[in-house]
């Protein structure tokens, strides 16, 4: 009993590092909306189901430069992951402040608690609609497989940054940007159309104040065109997820995948 908790003790410890260093960005997990303590008790729930799982490391450091490495490994890989998991959320939420800009609704910026930082109504719109949609298609139990994928693909104590990861984040990045600006085309043109009528009308009929009613017709405009959208947003999210996940996962569990 005191040998088995000897060597369970040291991947528990571990893995608790790599996924707290992962919840830091991942999507809902990571989240400051959800107080610290259920956090950490996610955390904790989570770490203890998946480290009986895990093979332990074939030695343990022996110096304290050795261990403070393999712990800098295990962060830097658990942030990276994060990263990558969140990087559709990243994309939805760049398309909501476009398209927020657009409208003319960017002067109403609140805080947002996910990010730490400001955005618009549309973009936190976004974001919680592609949440409820990454929740509905079991996008949090895919996350969690190839978290749990990613401790065979890279075992504990090993550097966990290189350049095949570094490959994969900036892959992911370039699909956000597609991404980001895919769900934001149809406002963006629906924007240059009109701004293109109203300068019609301004022209043609100077004594009408274009610019004061632009405002309100842009807004209008474009709640219209998002309303009758979200459908196809949440297809496109959903393959974004799903596509997501699948390069996550043969990434990480692929031979030499994640080395």
């Amino acid at each position: 009993m005191l040998d088995s908790a000897l060597h369970f003790v040291p991947v528990f410890v571990l893995v608790v590092f790599r996924l707290a260093a992962m919840t830091l960005y991942a999507p809902l997990f990571g989240s400051t909306r959800i107080p610290r303590q259920v956090r950490v008790l996610l955390l904790l729930v989570l770490a203890a189901g998946i480290a009986p799982g895990v093979r332990p490391p074939a030695t343990l450091p022996d110096s304290t430069w050795q261990l403070a490495v393999g712990i800098g490994g295990e962060i830097a890989f658990g942030l990276a992951m994060g990263m990558v998991l969140s990087f559709v959320f990243v994309a939805v939420q760049w398309a909501g402040e476009i398209i927020g800009q657009q409208m003319g609704l960017s002067l109403g910026e609140v805080f947002d608690p996910q990010f730490g930082g400001q955005s618009t109504v549309v973009g936190d719109l976004y974001f919680m609609f592609t949440l409820v949609v990454f929740l509905l298609v079991g996008g949090h139990r895919e996350m969690i497989r190839a978290v749990r994928a990613s401790f065979d693909a890279l075992p504990l104590l090993s550097v966990g940054v290189d350049q095949n990861l570094l490959t994969l984040l900036l892959d992911l990045l370039h699909a956000a940007t597609i991404l980001a600006f895919k769900l934001a085309a149809p406002v963006l043109v629906t924007m240059l159309v009109v701004d293109l009528v109203l300068g019609l009308i301004g022209r043609t009929i100077p004594q009408m104040n274009v610019m004061s009613a632009a405002l309100s017709i842009r807004a209008g405009i474009g709640i219209l065109v998002v309303s009758l959208g979200i459908y196809l947003t949440a297809d496109v999210v959903k393959t974004a997820t799903f596509q997501t996940m699948r390069q996550t996962r043969i990434s990480w569990t692929s031979p030499g995948g994640a080395r």
